[in-house]
């Protein structure tokens, strides 16, 4: 058949195209979460298992046939008292000391109540707000 006789197949672009083509997307968004969530799981109970069996036998490193693994330890804060850690935040002047980002819902509230905020600049974040039928 030639070129000139086939019959073109176009599928257009519309507004409930797109919406089910989002939908189908996010279904298997969700079930590729889901698979990640379980092996997520798995994951960390053998990491746990193998630390555990390593420290039990007195190794930091081992090698396996497909991979090798070492512990490494790093040391992490969790915070006990904020008001305390604040207080030292403000009398030390060590903001370096927390992460540079803004708590959307707490800004959101001083922006309503007083319009504006120093430093901050609102935007509309615009997105679809997706659901199945």
């Amino acid at each position: 058949m030639s070129v000139l006789h086939m019959k073109r197949t176009v599928k257009k672009i519309t507004v409930g195209s797109l919406i089910d083509n989002l939908s189908e997307l996010r279904e298997q968004r969700r079930a590729l979460a889901k698979q990640d969530d379980a092996l997520k799981k798995e994951y960390d109970e053998q990491e746990l298992q193998l630390i555990e069996l390593m420290d039990a036998e007195g190794c930091t490193k081992s090698t396996g046939r497909l991979a090798s693994a070492g512990i490494s330890s790093t040391t992490v804060f969790n915070t006990t008292d904020w008001e305390a850690f604040m207080a030292y935040l403000i009398k030390s002047k060590q903001g370096h000391l927390v992460q540079r980002r803004v708590s959307a819902p707490a800004v959101m509230e001083v922006f309503m109540a007083k319009g504006k905020v120093p430093g901050l600049e609102p935007f509309e974040k615009r997105s679809i707000n997706l659901r199945n039928l």
